[in-house]
């Protein structure tokens, strides 16, 4: 996002700058010097992060790991005053990325069910979010196809 320039970009001059929207609100938004809304939540992606898992009730998923890709989005409560250049405000997808290899070397897991429900937990570890979807797909599992699996979803209570 470019810095602020006072509105000048849009060929206004930093006076012209419009107000908010009078008797509009939007939900879940507040008003920013612009007028234009500042959602409350932030989008948080790791995608495509793929890890060994032992996992599966097959006999054969019994003997070794297997590539499973993993896409976890999270929601996140925008912290107060905004960013601010300072990471420890924001969600440490790094965290989460460790979180989920850890998970990796945790023993055999039966279902994907069960490991994207346990990475959703993982990410909603963190007091600020708010939303967790993740999609786990075993990648080996049949010849004429990426992947096979699940998405699940878990939201804050």
């Amino acid at each position: 996002m470019a810095p602020d320039d006072g509105g000048r970009a849009y060929g206004r001059e930093a006076d012209e700058r419009p107000s908010a929207v009078s008797g509009a609100e939007v939900e879940g938004a507040e008003a920013s010097a612009d007028g234009g809304f500042v959602d409350e939540l932030y989008v948080v992606r790791l995608r495509g992060l793929v890890v060994d898992f032992r996992i599966g009730v097959h006999p054969h998923e019994l003997d070794a790991p297997q590539r499973v890709r993993i896409d976890t989005t999270v929601e996140v409560a925008r912290p107060e005053g905004g960013f601010r250049e300072d990471y420890r405000q924001v969600y440490c997808y790094e965290r989460l990325a460790k979180g989920i290899r850890q998970l990796a070397a945790g023993g055999h897991i039966k279902l994907v069910e069960t490991l994207a429900d346990r990475i959703a937990e993982l990410a909603l570890i963190d007091p600020q979010a708010r939303r967790a979807e993740v999609t786990v797909e075993k990648l080996d599992i049949f010849p004429d196809a990426e992947g096979a699996g699940v998405t699940v979803v878990r939201r804050r209570s």
